[in-house]
C-alpha cells in the first residue's frame, strides 16, 4: 500500500485524552446519589444504551497494567481495593453497572480483556453535572477525570505492595490462591516490578511544574514523550507543561481538521492516524522495529492498537448530536436570546459558523486564528511543533515512515511521532484501506486545508502548508457550547459570562472540582472546598488573556453589561 497519502495527516492525537486530580471530595451524599445509575439523567444526543456501552467500553489497545494486578492492587493507604468504585469516583472516573463490556462494573472509559486493563476515549469525553441534587451524564462531553493523579495513585499503591509484606502477600493471595506454587509467585513478582518500574518511569517523564487540574491534561505532550521513550534514548523527554482542555468530541468526524491547534485532518486515512495517535499516548503498546511479512515484505510496526474498534468509534461518534439546555435548568429568557442572536451574527459567526446539529450530511471547514490574533496561551501550539529529541531507532527512517524527510541524529518530537503513526497503519493495511474509504463516505475525500486568519480575515492555505502556520487555534461550531466550561483551549476562564469580558477583567484565579453547575453565568461553580483545584492563571500555560472579541480589542465598540447577557443567553440555546 502507498502511505504517501498519510503525509500531513499523521500530525497526532485524537479524542484525546486524558484527565486530571481527583473529584473535590464532594460529599459522602454527593458520592452516593452519583453512584444511583438509575437516576442519572441522559439527555436526549441520538445514542442509544448500546452505543453507549460500546463507546464506554470498547477495545482500542490501551494496556495500563495487566488484569489481575489492576483488579487485586489495594490502595496505598488502606486494604481496600484501588478498582473500587468509589476510590475510582474520587479520581473522577463516573460509575457504571456490569455488562457484557464491562463484567467486573468498572467506570465508564475502562477497557478489559482477558490480560490487560486500559482507557478508552469514554474516560476523557463523558460529563456529568450536577444540578438541584439530579446528575446529568452528557455523552462526549468533557470529562473531569485527574489523569495524572490517577497514575500517580497506581504508582504509590504499587510502591505500598512492595514495601510491606503483609499487603503483598493479600495481593499475593487474591491473584494466585494460597497454595500457588514458588514458581507462580516468582513470575508474579517480577510482573509486578516490572510493571511498577514502567508506571514510575512514565510518572517521572511526564512530570510538570505546570499542575493540571480537572479536566486537563498535555495530551499532546504525553504522546510526543511516548515516541521519545521509543527511541530508546535514555531521559529523552520534554517537560508536557501546556495541559488542555478535553474538548467535546461530537461533530468531530464532520469537521475537516481537528484537535486545538487544527493539527490533523479528517481526510483520506488522518482520522484513523488521529486515534492512532490517541492511543499510542494512552498507554498503547507499539514496537518500532519493522515486521516482515514473508520474510520480505514490510509489516510496519507490530502493536497492541485495534483499528477496527477505532473505525467502528469513530463512526459510532459520528452519530453523536450535541445535547440542548435541559428543561431541567432555568428557561432561556427568549426575548434576551433574540437580541443575542443579533450580536452573534455581528461579533462571533465569521468563526463559529452555524450548523443543523442534527442533520446527518452537516460538514464543518475549520477556521483557524493564528497567535498573533487571538492572543491565547500559547504553548500548546507551539510546543507541539517546537519539542525536539534524539531520534535513537528512528534515525535514518522516513518520518511518515515510508515517505518524508530523513530523521538525523535530533528532530521534532513530532517526527517521530509521525514515524510510529505511519509504521501502525502500515501494519494494519485493510483497516487503513477502509479507513480511507470511511473519508470519502463521511465526505472528507480530498487533502484540504484548513484557513488562517490573518490581519482581519481568513486566508486559505496553499497545498505546500508551513507548519508554522499550525501556530495557531481552531474556532469550531458553538453548539453545545455550554457545557464546554471552562473556556479556552486551555481551561482558563471559568464561565461563559467572563469568556465575554475583557482579559484584565476575568478571574485571575477560581476553585474546579465540583460538579455544580451554575445555569446564570455558564460553567462549574467556583467553590472551595476539600480536594477542589486552585487554577491560577499566572502560571505557563495558564494565561487568561487573548480571545477578547466585543470588548473592543478588534475595532468594534465594547459590549455593554446587557450584551454580554444577552449573548450569554443566546448561545444557551446552541
Amino acid at each position: 500500500m502507498n502511505f504517501h497519502c498519510i503525509k500531513s495527516y499523521l500530525s497526532i492525537f485524537g479524542c484525546l485524552g486524558l484527565l486530571i486530580t481527583s473529584i473535590a471530595q464532594a460529599s459522602e451524599v454527593q458520592d452516593k446519589q452519583a453512584m444511583l445509575l438509575d437516576e442519572l439523567i441522559y439527555l436526549e444526543q441520538n445514542w442509544s444504551e448500546a452505543d453507549r456501552e460500546e463507546f464506554y467500553f470498547i477495545d482500542q489497545g490501551s494496556r495500563l497494567l495487566p488484569y489481575r494486578i489492576f483488579m487485586n492492587l489495594e490502595q496505598a493507604d488502606n486494604n481496600n481495593l484501588f478498582s473500587d468504585s468509589f476510590n475510582l469516583l474520587g479520581l473522577g472516573f463516573l460509575p457504571a453497572k456490569k455488562s457484557k463490556n464491562n463484567p467486573d462494573g468498572l467506570p465508564v472509559g475502562f477497557s478489559s480483556n482477558a490480560d490487560y486493563i486500559g482507557l478508552t476515549c469514554a474516560a476523557c469525553h463523558t460529563q456529568q453535572i450536577k444540578y438541584q441534587d439530579k446528575f446529568i451524564r452528557i455523552d462526549g462531553g468533557q470529562s473531569m477525570i485527574d489523569l495524572v493523579q490517577f497514575q500517580i495513585s497506581i504508582e504509590a499503591s504499587m510502591k505500598a505492595t512492595l514495601d510491606n509484606n503483609d499487603k503483598y502477600t493479600r495481593f499475593e493471595n487474591k491473584v494466585l490462591g494460597e497454595n500457588a506454587s514458588e514458581k507462580k509467585k516468582a513470575d508474579l513478582k517480577t510482573q509486578f516490578e516490572n510493571y511498577y518500574s514502567i508506571r514510575k518511569e512514565n510518572n517521572r517523564r511526564n512530570h510538570s511544574q505546570v499542575p493540571y487540574g480537572y479536566s486537563r491534561l498535555d495530551a499532546f505532550g504525553a504522546i510526543l514523550n511516548k515516541a521519545l521513550l521509543l527511541t530508546g534514548v535514555k531521559d529523552n523527554f520534554n517537560e508536557p507543561d501546556a495541559p488542555t482542555s478535553y474538548p467535546y468530541i461530537w461533530d468531530t468526524p464532520q469537521h475537516d481538521y481537528v484537535e486545538w491547534d487544527g493539527s490533523q485532518s479528517n481526510s483520506s486515512i488522518g482520522a484513523l492516524a488521529r486515534n492512532v495517535g490517541e492511543v499510542i499516548g494512552v498507554f498503547g503498546d507499539v514496537e518500532p522495529v519493522t515486521k516482515k511479512w514473508l520474510f520480505y515484505f514490510d509489516g510496519g510496526y507490530p502493536s497492541s492498537i485495534q483499528a477496527n474498534n477505532l473505525r467502528d468509534i469513530e463512526k459510532k461518534i459520528a452519530t453523536l448530536h450535541s445535547p440542548l439546555w435541559p428543561e431541567l435548568f432555568s428557561a432561556i429568557d427568549q426575548e434576551k436570546a433574540t437580541a443575542g442572536r443579533v450580536l452573534y451574527e455581528n461579533h462571533c459567526l465569521s468563526c463559529h459558523q452555524d450548523i443543523n446539529r442534527t442533520d446527518p450530511d452537516r460538514k464543518i471547514k475549520t477556521r483557524m486564528s493564528t497567535l498573533d490574533v487571538i492572543q491565547t496561551d500559547p504553548w500548546m501550539a507551539r510546543n507541539a511543533l517546537e519539542q525536539t529529541g534524539k531520534t535513537g531507532v528512528f534515525k535514518g527512517k522516513p518520518r511518515f515512515y515510508t515517505v518524508g524527510e530523513i530523521l538525523g541524529e535530533e528532530a521534532p518530537a513530532l517526527y517521530m511521532v509521525n514515524n510510529l503513526m505511519g509504521g501502525v497503519l502500515k501494519n494494519n493495511p485493510i483497516q487503513s484501506l477502509l479507513a480511507i474509504r470511511d473519508a470519502e463516505n463521511a465526505g472528507h475525500p480530498d487533502e484540504i486545508h484548513p484557513p488562517k486568519y490573518v490581519d482581519g480575515e481568513f486566508i486559505e492555505r496553499g497545498q505546500e502548508v508551513s507548519e508554522k502556520a499550525l501556530l495557531a487555534y481552531k474556532a469550531r461550531p458553538m453548539n453545545g457550547i455550554w457545557t464546554g466550561g471552562p473556556f479556552l483551549h486551555n481551561g482558563s476562564v471559568p464561565n461563559l459570562y467572563e469568556l465575554l469580558l475583557p482579559a484584565d477583567q476575568r478571574s485571575t484565579s477560581f476553585y474546579i472540582g465540583s460538579w455544580e453547575f451554575d445555569p446564570i453565568k455558564v460553567g462549574y461553580v467556583d467553590d472551595e472546598r476539600p480536594g477542589s483545584f486552585y487554577f491560577d492563571t499566572t502560571l505557563k500555560g495558564n494565561s487568561n488573556v487573548g480571545h477578547e472579541y466585543g470588548t473592543g480589542d478588534y475595532g468594534t465598540d465594547p459590549f455593554t453589561e446587557d450584551e454580554i447577557w444577552a449573548l450569554v443567553e443566546y448561545m444557551k440555546t446552541l
